[in-house]
């Protein structure tokens, strides 16, 4: 289990981030201006007027870099104002949070000192005492440590990159426009705080320096939104609609859902009386289960065996992922557990994985999936993950070298671009018939609203429905007239329209590795037509466990196109973000899935919400619900913030949906987040107590 933040150390962080983010705007903007030529809107020098670009090789790579950059946000459609401020945020959120990585890799031993002691640090001595950094230490010896020193960050991050791209790429432009000596001193007096020592060693840290950092956006959207009636536009939605979720509510949608489905496969399971299930409610159906140890013999009814690896939690709202981080702990006893058990009466006769070491990887790769708007949110769930994992690793099996593999996280933003470049794309797919042309074209099409709607947007569901626009097309011309006999035939269709979706995808996927492993950098097209077929992947499933705390924004405050398109998707859930999101989840969810969140506790009273309660009872069971109300986050006003926590249940039988009942803890009235979950615990204890 991971330490747990006080408000203190909250605090702390909050205060490093927004430090942190103003030195390093501010050296992102002298820098580009001073070193490459690049003004604040968006004109840049030649290389031939910069005396910094001619001395230097490594500069004038830089240069050329920026170059490109300013030319692909301008083809996206972007000012160059606009873009020179989109590279100057980014750069500063990838030196902060890449330090921050760097000093939570440290804390946990998990590489040598890189930050800690600066040019001093034990990491750095070994870099330099290689004989392939040979350069370096000249350099250093000449008396210009801090290139060497920068060298060796961008070579540390190159190392961890192999695992975990994302935010650790040394050839980004943010990553090349490194800060400069003072800058980076400046930086590493914040980051080595001694009273910060601790807040290293939590998860959720990662979480809470995202929610900070978009702190600016977050407060001027809202003063804009406020003072001039104007609605949010879609590049304010991300900061706008950011909430760091309590850990104590993460917990208990998590136990909840995924605990409470184990529960269901494993009724004999020894988690239930383990922290990693303390916050699993009694229900009508557990509370009657009663299991004879001594025989192995469970008097519930028990689902047929089912493997650790095929259970799928999906987080459509992912930010710093926060509930996937809680879930990795329980998969991993999940699968533990199942290889400790394997053979026994109800559970697999082969595990999912042959020993420890291979579950961290095992859980990226097959059993958490997240979805976010901002990419810088995407970046920060990656790292997150991998720090578990590699964590995890190092606690229970300290001698393995198991390679962490890439997790199954997208982003729900993909910049528009010149169709032009589709046709080619397509052919070095080597897709070889025009179909797959044309359904990329009107795919991209749909993508067009996908910065407004984030997981909102169908994609999964676009796709089918042109791929049955496409196959009504063919029906008069089939497309494998050449076979010898009509059922051949028919036989020959029916499979490539069946898996014509997963061509496409598996098709761009290793377009986009064979590019990689060619060392070629990818286009600004190929990576957002990767971005995108992600996105397109991950929402083509369909999850046992759906857990959020998606966006809240009243239709008040939306834009217009954006009110038009939940109004015409969700006109159950129009009036609210978080209530199209309800809505969304239950699509997610497999047919017989649970859905954990915490949203606004309106549509639970509000008679426009009157549409989408019903939707939901047509579909699911409450199992248990926080009703929290007021106060419970420690910002926004606590007399509008008012939440309330659930976990549905897929239920396609009506009669026994009207037979559940439900449990409900009322936390109303505890004034603040502590109070309430000091409250609930005790209210459970009792319940507990109750149905022993």
């Amino acid at each position: 289990m991971s330490t747990i933040l006080s408000d203190l150390q909250r605090k702390l962080i909050h205060d490093l981030a927004l430090e942190a983010r103003a030195l390093l705007t501010r050296e992102a903007r002298e820098q580009l201006e001073g070193v490459y030529g690049c003004y604040a809107d968006g004109r840049l020098d030649p290389a031939e007027k910069l005396p910094q670009v001619q001395a230097s090789a490594e500069t004038a790579a830089v240069h050329a870099q920026l170059a490109r950059y300013l030319a692909h946000e301008h083809h996206a459609g972007l000012t160059g104002a606009e873009a020179v401020e989109k590279l100057v945020k980014e750069t500063a959120f990838t030196h902060l949070n890449r330090c921050v990585a760097f000093k939570m890799l440290e804390a946990r031993k998990l590489i040598r000192g890189t930050l800690d002691k600066g040019l001093e640090s034990n990491a750095f001595k070994h870099y330099l005492a290689d004989a392939a950094h040979a350069a370096d230490l000249a350099l250093y010896e000449q008396g210009k440590a801090d290139a060497a020193y920068r060298h060796f960050l961008l070579w540390q991050a190159g190392q961890i990159a192999r695992e975990v791209k994302v935010l650790f790429d040394p050839n980004t432009l943010p990553s090349r426009l490194f800060p400069r000596p003072r800058a980076l001193a400046d930086l590493l007096t914040l980051l080595n705080a001694p009273e910060l020592a601790e807040v290293w060693l939590a998860d959720e840290t990662v979480g809470w320096v995202y929610q900070y950092f978009n702190e600016p956006e977050l407060q001027a959207a809202f003063e804009k939104v406020r003072l001039s009636g104007e609605k949010f536009e879609a590049k304010d939605i991300p900061s706008a609609t950011q909430l760091f979720t309590p850990d104590w509510i993460v917990r208990t949608l998590v136990q909840n859902t995924l605990g409470r489905l184990w529960l269901d496969l494993h009724p004999d399971t020894r988690l239930v009386n383990t922290d990693l299930l303390d916050y699993l409610v009694p229900t009508e159906l557990h509370s009657a289960c009663c299991i004879k140890s001594n025989t192995q013999d469970v008097l519930c009814n028990s689902p047929s065996p089912r493997l650790v690896r095929s259970i799928t939690l999906l987080d459509p709202a992912c930010g710093g992922m926060h509930f996937g981080l809680v879930a990795f702990d329980l998969f991993a006893a999940m699968y533990q557990e199942e290889l400790e058990r394997a053979g026994e009466p109800g559970w697999p006769a082969v595990p999912s994985v042959s020993n420890m070491e291979e579950i961290p990887a095992a859980i990226l790769k097959h059993n958490l999936f997240g979805i976010d708007i901002d990419l810088r949110a995407v970046q920060l769930s990656a790292f997150a993950l991998y720090l578990k994992a590699r964590t995890w690793l190092v606690d229970h099996a300290p001698a393995t070298k198991y390679a962490i593999c890439n997790s199954n996280l997208a982003c729900a933003d993909v910049q528009r671009f010149d169709p032009a470049a589709l046709g080619a794309f397509v052919r070095e797919a080597r897709f070889t018939r025009p179909v797959y042309e044309r359904l990329m074209r009107a795919l991209w099409e749909k993508l067009q609203d996908v910065s407004q709607l984030g997981s909102l947007l169908r994609l999964e569901q676009a796709l089918q429905e042109l791929i049955e626009e496409e196959r009504a097309r063919y029906a008069r011309t089939p497309l494998f007239a050449g076979l010898p006999g009509a059922f051949e035939q028919e036989a020959a269709e029916e499979e490539f329209w069946s898996v014509i979706s997963a061509q496409i995808l598996q098709g761009l996927d290793e377009f986009a590795r064979a590019q990689a492993a060619a060392g070629v950098d990818q286009t600004f097209f190929t990576g957002e037509a990767v971005k995108g077929l992600r996105l397109a992947d991950v929402m083509l499933r369909r999850y046992d466990v759906v857990v959020t705390n998606p966006p809240y924004l009243s239709r008040r405050k939306m834009n217009k196109t954006l009110a038009d398109l939940i109004g015409a998707a969700y006109p159950e859930g129009k009036n609210d973000f978080y209530a199209a999101f309800i809505q969304r989840c239950l699509e997610l969810a497999e047919d017989d899935g649970r859905v954990g969140m915490l949203t606004m506790h309106s549509f639970m009273f509000i008679g426009s919400y009157e549409a989408l309660r019903q939707a939901i009872r047509e579909q699911a069971a409450i199992e248990t619900l926080l009703h929290c109300g007021p106060g419970l986050f420690e910002v926004g006003n606590p007399g509008t913030l008012q939440t309330a926590a659930f976990v549905l249940r897929k239920e396609a039988d009506a009669e026994r949906r009207a037979a559940h009942t439900g449990t409900y803890f009322r936390l109303v009235h505890a004034p603040n987040g502590d109070a309430k979950r000091a409250a609930f615990e005790e209210a459970l204890a009792a319940l507990k107590e109750q149905t022993r």
